[in-house]
């Protein structure tokens, strides 16, 4: 795991009480999410599929239609500007650009009716004042940087031409071919095989290190993680309930939720039981509890825990908590005793 000393430098992106509603839905899908990352940092936001994860990037993106999602409350600043106040002609201006996004399914990604040198290219063509022979020079070379072997060759190819591994390979040429200052990748390596999967983290991890870009990594591998991340955010039905230095989520967590995520994982060597698991599921939209909204598959719930949502309060150094009863170990060694 990376060294994590507590950041002083401002942050490439803060997000401030981002709150996300569906139309008709009678609850936020997001709700109250703030988080930072900074220059060169990764930031790993994680949970089980259905938390928001996902909603929360693609609304920084400006990807989500106003006629399906609505921003209720929020900000989130970049480069002195805030995201979700620019109108479509700005946003398309910044995405490609100084901000990218790697999807989860290259296939459908990319557009099967154009060779992939084209794709990258138009990636250069539409943000910066380059020739098409000099667009194309840069698609050559980011295939060549994403290690596509015989790169010059493959610029004539179409999607269906490649596998999974390649096709994904070029959603991270297309993404990095302007040098963005921020880059999301939302689980770009769940529709790939094992072997595939470590090849593609170990290729955004070098990349990442070679520009400085700050990566926010969406994922549910806990394997992942633990290579790649210097910050964690674990999210849990559309609220941040943990976000600490990957050290501190590994060694010491203090969230019910983050507890039962580190259990769930397998260790190497012999096995002294069954794992741990997480009894029930994510809520649905329709059925959002109310205060903490982890309160129905916690084991350490209250009854005062449905009443009030719980602030994310910091316990330690850059590590915050939302927990009515955070430190877990102290709380209850306590009513012990």
């Amino acid at each position: 795991m990376p060294d994590n000393p507590i950041r002083t430098d401002a942050p490439v992106l803060d997000v401030q009480n981002l709150a996300l509603r569906f139309k008709g839905a009678p609850a936020n899908i997001v709700d109250g999410v703030s988080f930072s990352v900074h220059p060169g940092e990764t930031l790993c936001i994680v949970g089980e599929s259905g938390c928001g994860k996902s909603v929360t990037a693609l609304s920084l993106m400006g990807l989500l239609p106003p006629q399906v999602a609505r921003i209720m409350s929020g900000t989130a600043s970049f480069d002195g500007r805030d995201l979700l106040s620019l109108g479509q002609r700005q946003m398309a201006d910044l995405r490609g650009n100084t901000v990218s996004m790697i999807f989860q399914e290259p296939m459908t990604s990319l557009n099967p009716s154009y060779r992939i040198g084209d794709q990258i290219a138009e990636v250069a063509l539409r943000h910066r004042p380059v020739s098409r022979a000099a667009a194309r020079q840069r698609a050559l070379e980011m295939l060549d940087r994403v290690k596509i072997p015989a790169a010059a060759s493959r610029l004539n190819d179409y999607p269906h031409e490649l596998s999974g591994g390649m096709r994904q390979r070029v959603m991270i040429a297309m993404a990095l071919a302007n040098d963005p200052t921020l880059l999301i990748a939302d689980e770009p390596t769940t529709a790939l095989d094992v072997t595939i999967q470590a090849q593609i983290i170990d290729l955004i991890n070098d990349l990442q290190k070679e520009t400085g870009t700050a990566l926010i990594m969406i994922t549910h591998d806990l394997g992942v993680v633990a290579e790649i991340a210097d910050r964690v955010c674990v999210m849990y039905a559309g609220h941040i309930v943990e976000d600490a230095p990957v050290e501190a989520i590994f060694d010491d967590p203090q969230h019910p939720y983050t507890i039962g995520l580190m259990s769930s994982v397998p260790s190497i060597g012999p096995r002294s039981g069954k794992l741990a698991t997480i009894g029930g599921m994510v809520p649905t939209i329709e059925r959002m509890p109310s205060g903490c909204r982890f309160t129905p598959r916690c084991p350490f719930a209250q009854p005062d825990c449905a009443a009030a949502t719980p602030a994310l309060a910091e316990l330690g150094p850059a590590h915050g908590v939302a927990c009515h009863y955070a430190p877990l170990e102290a709380t209850f060694a306590e009513a012990a005793s």
